[in-house]
């Protein structure tokens, strides 16, 4: 969106008058006078030399924005809008959102300033009340996490609520940041503030509480406890452990986000509460709200791949909390004890309180009955064996089971490929099921392999995970595990980009899909899109522009990050990217695969059809093929078959398996000569023949994909089509495509497309003014493309030209004659022919059969239909004698005509002319 100073510079009162419907009534040298078609309206005169404009009897007036609010008699955004459509200028406005937290913010900044004030008060409280050592509250204190207030309330006497009083402050910061995100009390006399022990404020979700958060990143095991003071025993019981840290997530329904914590190991110690009756549902059992929050964070961890255990709290006392337990004992051990269960949360032995409370998973009694033998350590799996001693006393041995632990088996719901990429309602999904485990050489990060309903029990699949010791065992155990089916059971879409999910666009990594087949149905089955930041994508760009000329990289450039917009526009070209060589083609791809990820296959790649296949499926992130040309022709004729699904989406399955594949990933087709006519409506085309410019930095930075894909998943798709709209008004307007031409009025959209992704990069940027050099670039390259392939568009043009050669090679068996123009000497002027003939010659000849199954039209009626909208048959419905035959229904199709579409004939020397009942000697 261009400013009010930009419009004027960039639009004329002249040209704006005009498009807004005056008309031009006379024309000084310094003025101009318009009007109404209709006088409705009093006319206008523009003083060209100072940009203003005046109604005729001297009233009103102003720049071109007041222009338009008078023309349309609108508001200023209506006619700041109006004027952007009627130019085709880009009109993204910038939503400004209002800060309402502003003050808020500064408020808890200005009482965590005062709390760290007096930080070392804390000590006394923390070293005598809480057990917690002087060096663990010294290194919350330099951290700046800990500090101290004895704030009251003026406005409320002692004892009542929020009265306030003397309290240790928990200072918490924005993960990996220094900003500051809540602030926390606990009280010293809970009774002086209402009975209330502890006061939060700020942000809850999404952020907790360690002592150093620094050392998060650094710890290989985290305890997650809930409240501050539990995560700081647990400093104190590993304080000489530098790979161990504890986090408060103050409070047990706060939520954050696990993806962060791969590849570390979580053990959750929340307080060992007493269950209470279900307020909800009184005559119900009761439930134990704190074991609860430790069974979402597990689930949470499941789905998002981290290893979680539970400390085992089976001897503690019940309101126990760890700070409790440190007070007393002043050990660890008590923390490293984690519970055996095969379901984390599921005790396997029998309630000695009599207290029913509901259980996380409820297991029938032949189930109960052998659930409690299994018992997993982090990566191993054990079977309780009875047996009696020689004294007649049952004795307990271990048996091993697997040589990896089963941490969850739940049930994914795969999208449809058309509720992924349309956003409609799902009405097909498929349901998978994902087995996570843990073993010895993935270390504490979680794998997870996906399963079709009959291999859920095939034990050769498990074989792939690790070794199976005792099958028999490892058979009950999975039984059990399907009682587990909806702990962590999820929504997904396999595909990488952006995509719908529940009918929301988001962004999808190779992470956050579930195949059954990853290395087949996806190249980016283990992708992630490069993070950086917005500001880089002003220094990417510029970079691209200089280092060739008439921004023949930014197009390439362009085209990759764009491609993330084919789910609003429901389609995205392909690239023909073509340079002689020398040129640095090469050297441009590989800078683009380290700008953006993108993934360029060799031709050892393209050996058959289905790699072809696996490397289009599940993204739109692009890809690309090198030197197709160099591949055999069969290839080639599959590969283009692919890439006329690619431009949109198609779902296909392969294989006994029937494994689905969702063909529809851009594709760059790189090299000097690319043999794609047939798909030249689906193609946009980059030249690197016009000249070098700067090399590019080897310091460059990683365009932002996640940050960008995820700024487009926040935008309406209105305003994506908007945009796209006011771009292809100005392609249209500068196109040399002729209204009848089809084809090129398909590349025109696919030009506009590419226009559009270069408007929103703009926006994603931040770049305040709008420069025209690479739109003007673009425009000369989709005429030229429109230009140059002119002859290669419509397909009739093919076959037309497969028959010339026919007739060269004298291979054609049906009857054709050349006929000279009237008055003429010799020279061949019409090509008399039956397009049914052609056809039947095409779909008969064994030479050509490979072509002709190729071939988007297979009737003589479509092709004659074809030609004639081409404006080629001079005469229809002719009949000719032709070597003593007579032959009707033929076409008399015009050569100088055929010329103009680049199709040659080569004509016998001596011609025959055919004149009302006039006809010369059968020379064929």
């Amino acid at each position: 969106m261009l400013s009010q100073e930009s419009l004027q510079e960039r639009i004329t009162l002249s040209n704006a008058a005009q498009r807004l419907g005056l008309k031009v009534l006379s024309r000084t040298i310094n003025t101009e006078m318009l009007g109404w078609p209709s006088e409705s309206k009093p006319s206008i005169t523009i003083n060209i030399e100072h940009g203003f404009w005046r109604l005729v009897n001297g009233q009103g007036g102003g720049n071109v924005i007041d222009l338009a609010m008078w023309a349309k008699q609108c508001d200023f955004p209506t006619a700041h809008k109006l004027l952007h459509d009627l130019f085709y200028i880009h009109y993204l406005p910038v939503v400004q959102q209002e800060d309402t937290s502003e003050d808020e913010q500064q408020l808890l900044n200005y009482i965590a300033q005062k709390c760290l004030e007096e930080s070392e008060k804390c000590t006394e409280y923390l070293q005598n009340e809480r057990g917690i050592p002087e060096h663990i509250i010294k290194a919350g204190i330099q951290n700046k996490t800990l500090g101290w207030t004895n704030y009251t309330n003026p406005k409320l006497k002692p004892n009542e609520l929020h009265y306030g009083g003397e309290a240790v402050s928990f200072i918490t910061y924005l993960p990996g940041t220094r900003a500051l995100a809540a602030v926390d009390y606990r009280y010293l006399n809970p009774e002086l503030n209402g009975g209330m022990k502890t006061k939060s404020l700020g942000q809850k979700n999404n952020v907790f509480w360690a002592l150093d958060p620094r050392a998060v990143s650094r710890a290989r095991t985290i305890y997650v406890v809930e409240g501050p003071l539990d995560a700081l025993s647990i400093e104190a019981a590993f304080s000489n452990r530098a790979d161990i840290c504890a986090i408060a997530l103050r409070g047990t329904q706060v939520s954050i986000n696990w993806k962060a914590f791969r590849g570390k190991r979580l053990i959750t110690c929340y307080d060992n509460d007493e269950a209470k009756p279900d307020k909800r549902n009184p005559d119900g059992p009761y439930r134990c709200y704190s074991a609860e929050a430790e069974w979402r964070i597990h689930e949470a961890c499941l789905a998002n791949g981290v290893a979680c255990f539970f400390v085992d709290r089976s001897e503690w006392e019940i309101g126990q909390d760890a700070n409790d337990v440190w007070k007393a004992t002043k050990n660890k051990h008590h923390f490293e004890k984690l519970e055996p269960w095969l379901i984390p949360g599921l005790s396997g032995k029998a309630n000695d309180d009599g207290q029913q409370h509901k259980p996380r998973v409820y297991l029938p009694a032949h189930d109960h009955q052998q659930y409690w033998r299994f018992r997993v350590k982090p990566d191993f799996t054990s079977f309780i064996k009875l047996s009696n001693s020689d004294d007649g006393e049952s004795r307990e041995t271990y048996e091993d089971v697997a040589g990896f632990r089963v941490a969850g088996l739940s049930r994914v719901e795969i999208a449809s490929a058309t509720a992924t990429m349309s956003g409609e309602e799902d009405s097909a999904p498929r349901v998978n099921f994902v087995a996570v485990y843990q073993s010895p050489r993935g270390g504490n990060e979680l794998q997870r392999r996906v399963m079709e309903d009959e291999q859920l029990h095939n034990l050769d699949q498990w074989r792939k995970a690790g070794p199976i010791f005792k099958p028999a065992q490892f058979a009950r155990m999975l039984s059990i595990f399907e009682r587990t089916i909806g702990i962590g059971s999820i929504h997904a879409a396999n595909f990488v980009g952006l995509c719908y999910l529940n009918g929301k666009a988001r962004v999808n990594e190779g992470k956050d899909c579930f195949f059954t087949e990853p290395k087949q149905q996806c190249p980016y089955h283990d992708f992630s899109f490069p993070r950086g930041q917005r500001g880089h994508v002003y220094t990417v760009m510029t970079a691209y522009q200089e280092t060739f000329k008439n921004n023949a990289a930014a197009l390439a450039l362009t085209w990759v990050v764009g491609a993330q917009l084919k789910l609003y526009l429901g389609f995205w070209p392909h690239m023909i990217m073509q340079a002689d060589k020398g040129r640095g083609k090469s050297t441009l791809i590989k800078r683009l695969e380290r700008s953006t990820g993108m993934k360029m296959f060799s031709g050892q790649s393209m050996g058959t059809e289905y790699r072809l296949l696996t490397s289009v499926s599940g993204t739109s992130h692009p890809i690309g093929w090198e030197e197709l040309s160099a591949r055999k022709s069969e290839i080639i004729q599959r590969a283009v078959s692919l890439l006329q699904e690619c431009y949109q989406y198609t779902e296909t399955t392969r294989g006994s398996a029937q494994t689905h594949f969702l063909i529809s990933a851009p594709v760059l087709l790189a090299g000097e000569d690319v043999p794609v006519e047939s798909l030249t409506g689906k193609t946009v085309r980059t030249n690197l023949n016009h000249g070098k410019g700067a090399m590019l930095d080897e310091n460059l930075p990683k365009f932002p994909m996640y940050e960008w894909t995820q700024w487009l998943a926040e935008l309406p798709k209105h305003v994506v089509l908007d945009c796209y709209k006011s771009a292809m008004g100005k392609c249209k307007l500068y196109s040399r495509a002729r209204e009848e031409d089809s084809g090129a009025q398909r590349m025109v959209h696919n030009y506009a497309a590419l226009m559009t992704a270069w408007r929103l990069i703009r926006s994603f940027g931040n770049w305040e003014d709008f420069v025209e050099e690479f739109e003007r670039d673009l425009i000369a390259e989709m005429n030229s493309h429109i230009a140059d392939t002119n002859n290669d568009r419509e397909p009739w043009i093919w076959i037309v030209e497969i028959i010339a050669d026919e007739i060269s090679a004298q291979r054609y068996p049906f009857p054709y004659s050349f006929e000279k123009a009237k008055e003429s000497d010799n020279e061949p002027r019409y090509l008399v022919i039956r397009t049914s003939h052609m056809m039947s010659h095409l779909s008969s000849s064994m030479a050509l059969k490979e072509k002709y199954n190729h071939l988007p039209v297979k009737t003589a009626r479509v092709l004659k239909r074809q030609i004639a909208q081409a404006g080629v048959i001079a005469e229809d419905d002719v009949n000719r004698s032709i070597k003593g035959n007579r032959v009707g229904h033929m076409q008399k199709l015009d050569l100088k005509k055929l010329e103009e579409y680049g199709v040659s004939m080569s004509a016998p020397e001596q011609t025959r002319s055919f004149y009302g009942e006039q006809h010369a000697s059968e020379l064929f």
